[in-house]
């Protein structure tokens, strides 16, 4: 595990690539985690849980062997077809047959606070790694949506009740079915087999801001991807469009807090 020196938390150079083939908001977070997770060396062989269509592992781990893992089959159409992937396995982490003891890292982005049966899920990761390989888990902080200016500004006007249905709203239409501070989590990881080395609080307050600023132009791709199970159809066009949109993001990333409490950054490993 290797530290390297600080990034900037949205770079230009990951904002252009994530953007023709994803919402605004969406590029926000991502472009944040990918910057938290080159602090460290993922060693292939890498699973990558909840993999998505696959832009993140391709964008982070260059050419290590990745494995993807979803529940998705439509994504893991859209990860076999990214070609960061040498296996994709379409299955319920809780219960996939993962080879045991095979894989050099775990990568987690953002994917477990879905997972009912949460316990089932780190149990079977830690199995399928390497004694004294490393799981990088990103997962929300508890009250992450706070950050969000529409929450601030209902407490600002003392209206607390409607600050916290905002929040409640929030997280159920993300379907986010764990929501924990760092001690809980730590509980959790360590219930399931795993050494937590550290929690890390990642993701600035400003990114929350941000991400709820570009919600709404967002939208278009989120109806798109249940549309076409796509979130973009003109990635060229939007490929230009990039500078302009990143410079757009770098404005209201300008407005928020450094605080960080966005996310937490989970580094554990299989004892050995």
């Amino acid at each position: 595990m290797t530290s390297r020196q600080p990034l900037p938390e949205v770079s230009l150079e990951d904002f252009t690539r994530y953007f023709p083939h994803a919402p605004a908001a969406l590029c926000i977070k991502e472009c944040a985690r990918l910057t938290a997770l080159r602090r460290y060396d993922c060693e292939g062989p890498i699973l990558d849980v909840g993999c998505g269509d696959g832009l993140f592992a391709k964008i982070a781990f260059g050419t290590e062997e990745v494995w993807g893992i979803d529940i998705d089959a439509n994504e893991g159409r859209w990860a076999q077809a990214s070609h960061a992937y040498q296996q994709i396995v379409i299955g319920d982490i809780t219960r996939a047959r993962l080879p045991e003891a095979f894989f050099a890292t775990c990568i987690a982005n953002c994917s477990l606070e879905h997972v009912p049966a949460l316990d089932a899920a780190l149990r079977n990761i830690c199995h399928s790694l390497r004694p004294g390989a490393r799981a990088y888990l990103f997962v929300p902080q508890r009250d992450w949506a706070s950050a969000m200016w529409s929450v601030r500004a209902l407490r600002r006007l003392g209206a607390e009740p409607a600050a916290r249905a905002v929040e409640a709203s929030i997280d159920r239409t993300f379907r986010h079915h764990h929501l924990y501070d760092a001690p809980q989590w730590r509980e959790l990881v360590s219930s399931a087999g795993f050494e937590v080395e550290r929690i890390e609080p990642v993701l600035s307050s400003a990114t929350t801001s941000a991400f709820e600023a570009f919600l709404l132009p967002s939208l278009a791709g989120w109806l798109n991807k249940r549309l076409t199970t796509r979130w973009t159809n003109f990635p060229r066009a939007r490929e230009r469009a990039a500078p302009v949109a990143y410079a757009l993001v770098r404005a209201a990333l300008a407005l928020g807090s450094s605080s960080l409490t966005g996310e937490f950054l989970v580094v554990c490993k299989r004892p050995e």
